[in-house]
């Protein structure tokens, strides 16, 4: 007889938990700190690259909100900040564009915007706008829905001859949890990270320490 106030009570307790989930958030803020995943190096650029050196600089941030990334939204209410290192988002595009060139064995480093106006020492300096960049997660009963979405400008300054490679390019992902951990944000931010940097080098080609796009390198 016992049986069914017991069932009873254990499903109530699973929703109330689920509902506990759904309902958190009243304007808090989670702070991330993505990195770029360390994976197989998948350079395929086939000239010679080995002495090749790229200064990457801060990115400058186009947004109209340049400290805010997203949030999430909650089953019946509230609602929960997303940001990103500390709100120094420039900086943190950057490096994880460094991260992911030193991966792929780039000779990769770390640059102030005044050294781009200097006689520098790299062959090319890597600068980015960011144009749109979000992650935002709404929670319902029993799942999480998770989307990021990112849109950069970025330059390729070639410092032998003065010329430059442009190009917008963009990347999203999306992905469902059942039980929703920060950490499922960052995650799917440093792959659609990851991607949009494996693009920037998809269609490049080395010649004379520059960086060509292969359709207007001639080769």
């Amino acid at each position: 007889m016992n049986s069914p106030s017991t069932s009873t009570t254990f499903f109530l307790a699973i929703v109330g938990s689920l509902l506990l989930t759904g309902c958190q958030g009243s304007g808090t803020t989670l702070n991330f700190d993505p990195r770029a995943l360390t994976a197989n190096a998948t350079h395929t650029i086939t000239a010679s690259t080995d002495d090749l050196t790229i200064l990457v600089e801060p990115f400058q941030d186009a947004r109209p909100q340049h400290t805010k990334l997203g949030l999430r939204t909650h089953l019946w209410g509230g609602v929960t900040h997303f940001n990103a290192w500390n709100g120094n988002i420039s900086e943190g595009m950057a490096n994880m564009a460094i991260d992911y060139l030193q991966q792929q064995h780039w000779q990769a480093s770390r640059g102030m915007k005044a050294q781009a106006n200097e006689n520098s020492v790299s062959d090319v300096i890597l600068t980015g706008t960011i144009l749109s960049l979000q992650a935002n997660a709404k929670s319902g009963f029993g799942f999480t829905d998770i989307t990021v979405d990112m849109r950069v400008r970025f330059e390729a300054k070639n410092t032998k001859d003065g010329s430059s490679v442009r190009m917008v390019l963009g990347a999203n992902g999306s992905d469902s949890v059942a039980a929703f951990a920060p950490t499922d944000v960052e995650r799917l931010f440093n792959l659609v990270a990851k991607d949009l940097y494996k693009q920037l080098f998809r269609d490049l080609v080395v010649q004379d320490k520059a960086f060509h796009l292969q359709s207007q390198s001639g080769s």
